[in-house]
């Protein structure tokens, strides 16, 4: 399988009592231009926390060793104690927030991928992973309704990684090939979210054919992922401390009123709120799911 870089991830949070700890590691090498990473985590807390997660443009699968972790949009925060994850539940990506609630104590481990790496390894289109649960029976074959269970039944991470490398490694010629011109215009849009009219036409295809292939192959349009793609460039620069005038010049709002709307609609936090949970820490820190990446605000018990 290749060399493989593993990290180790501890925090504390107070003032509360507890810590949360993990075990993260890259896939084998054949797997990187898919998955970003894997992570193995154990929070044991005295109380409920509740964690923001913000659009990123990845997708996000999750394995739940125990119970007591929910995860729902924003607005349905109040149903979803009614919901409890179990198994496995896969986050596509999104435009809105969603929040992530456990009861103190919560073992499981997740995997975070690009969506053409998603789409390349399930082998069913994108827009299938809208709703966060999944039957990994369905996109992983027989064997997959028991990952769960096989991963949770070994005794390290290290061989839990393992078990992910090998699984995933024997689907990298079954799903379908995505298309160069998705792939192209991904790279572009996160170089220039403001350039979609420019990207579109570089692809040599229509508008309609372009949304049909990244609807297909992303999960969302393309004006959507240049949405996600400005924001996660604003959420980095306000963390920074730029001050949000600039910060909507820069990342091409219309103007700092255009920048406040963006960000509420799609974190569902005003820019001064998020910009103090989320303490100055810059993207892929410690608190975040991939590197480069504004993933994650800790919200009040």
């Amino acid at each position: 399988m290749g060399s493989v870089d593993v990290f180790d991830v501890q925090g504390t949070a107070a003032p509360e009592v507890g810590a949360r700890s993990a075990r993260r590691r890259r896939p084998a090498v054949p797997l990187r231009p898919l998955i970003v990473n894997y992570t193995g985590f154990h929070t044991e807390f005295t109380a409920p926390r509740r964690r923001l997660e913000l659009p990123t443009g990845y997708v996000t699968l999750v394995f739940t060793f125990s119970e007591g972790l929910w995860v729902t949009r924003t607005e349905e925060l109040a149903k979803a104690l009614l919901r409890p994850a179990s198994g496995a539940m896969i986050s596509g990506p999104r435009t809105v927030p969603a929040i992530g609630v456990h009861a103190g104590v919560v073992r499981g481990l997740e995997v975070n991928m690009s969506p053409l790496g998603c789409y390349r390894l399930f082998g069913v289109p994108m827009w299938r992973f809208e709703d966060a649960h999944v039957d990994l029976g369905e996109v992983l074959g027989p064997g997959g309704r028991y990952l769960t269970e096989r991963l949770h039944s070994l005794g390290s991470w290290a061989e839990r990684f393992a078990l992910l490398d090998e699984v995933f490694c024997a689907r990298l010629e079954r799903g379908p090939a995505p298309a160069p011109e998705v792939r192209g215009a991904l790279s572009r849009l996160w170089a220039d979210s403001r350039s979609l009219t420019r990207v579109t036409a570089e692809t040599g295809w229509s508008a309609r054919t372009l949304r049909a292939r990244f609807r297909e192959q992303v999960g969302l349009s393309p004006k959507a992922v240049a949405r996600v793609f400005r924001l996660q460039h604003a959420l980095g620069l306000l963390a920074a401390g730029t001050p949000p005038a600039h910060v909507a010049a820069v990342c091409g709002y219309h103007d700092q009123a255009h920048l406040s709307r963006e960000v509420k609609s799609m974190t569902g936090l005003p820019p001064s709120q998020y910009i103090r949970l989320r303490g100055g820490l810059p993207p892929g820190s410690v608190l975040d799911r991939m590197p480069g990446r504004v993933s994650s605000v800790m919200l009040s018990g």
